[in-house]
């Protein structure tokens, strides 16, 4: 999609996808340099241009209206988005503006999982140093809370998602490893670059 301007929802789009892996910084950098320029108006380069994959945005959502119950579209949302937009202007209210979320429906209530070191020792993480989606501060609360039910492999990156086409041969070999063998590290393990 050549051509298409650079508008504030582009540019918050093109920085939170920028997030999700080391690999994806230069993109939106070169987009900050050349609207920073006084040649023009930039417009997105190709591979910041496009719209979310379909399956993407269905598998988030999938994850993010399953986790708990969302408030529902009568719920003041236009309120909390006011306020978010003169608190925080580069996001503009997006954090909390309505999503398919406040429509989702749901057969009972979502029970909120307990996390306990009391269950059966086959679990193993896989944790990037630098991601914003799933800050490591949490994995490793999620770590201590599994006790010695869990080992976990910090990798030596930034972003999301770990497992495969992250560029960590270490990290993915232990996680081949245990989805082939079902054995897991002795110890947590750190997996350098």
């Amino acid at each position: 999609m050549p051509g298409v301007p650079l508008t504030g929802n582009g540019l918050r789009q093109a920085l939170q996808n920028a997030l999700q892996s080391d690999q994806a910084f230069a993109p939106p950098a070169r987009l900050i340099r050349s609207a920073q320029g006084a040649e023009g108006r930039p417009v997105l380069p190709p591979e910041l241009a496009g719209a979310l994959p379909d399956e993407d945005a269905a598998l988030t959502m999938a994850v993010v209206c399953n986790d708990v119950r969302w408030p529902g579209p009568g719920s003041g949302y236009a309120g909390r988005v006011a306020a978010d937009r003169a608190r925080y202007p580069l996001t503009a209210g997006m954090p909390v503006n309505i999503s398919p979320c406040a429509f989702w429906t749901y057969d009972e209530e979502p029970r909120p999982t307990r996390i306990t070191d009391e269950g059966p020792s086959n679990v193993l993480m896989i944790q990037s140093l630098r991601d914003p989606a799933t800050p490591l501060a949490g994995a490793l609360k999620m770590r201590a809370a599994l006790g010695e039910r869990a080992r976990m492999v910090t990798v030596e990156r930034g972003g999301h998602g770990m497992y495969l086409g992250n560029g960590n041969a270490c990290g993915d070999r232990v996680v081949s490893d245990f989805l082939v063998t079902g054995k897991r590290p002795a110890r947590d393990t750190h997996c350098l670059n």
